[in-house]
């Protein structure tokens, strides 16, 4: 089963950047995920998103903040819905 990654990186200069790759496995998106946003802050600070006010959360959906707390990406790594499925 291959695993896609959904990664936004947060840039308000010059607007989000989208990021989508495949995987093999979950670990393997997990790390690319990872650093990705030490390319930002060297320590990022990755947790389950918790939406506001009573929305549903996106099960799966990390946020990432830098050492300030300021967050600067979020991303997700989910099965691809097109393995093994015919048109």
């Amino acid at each position: 089963m291959k695993i896609i990654l959904i990664l936004v990186l947060f840039n308000l200069q010059s607007g989000s950047e989208v990021i989508t790759a495949e995987f093999d496995d979950d670990r393997a998106c997990e790390l690319a995920a990872l650093r990705t946003f030490q390319g930002v802050t060297a320590e990022p600070d990755l947790r389950p998103l918790e939406p506001a006010g009573g929305a549903t959360p996106i099960d799966g959906t990390v946020i990432a903040r830098d050492s300030d707390g300021a967050e600067i990406g979020m991303y997700s790594c989910n099965p691809s819905r097109s393995d093994g499925q015919n048109g």
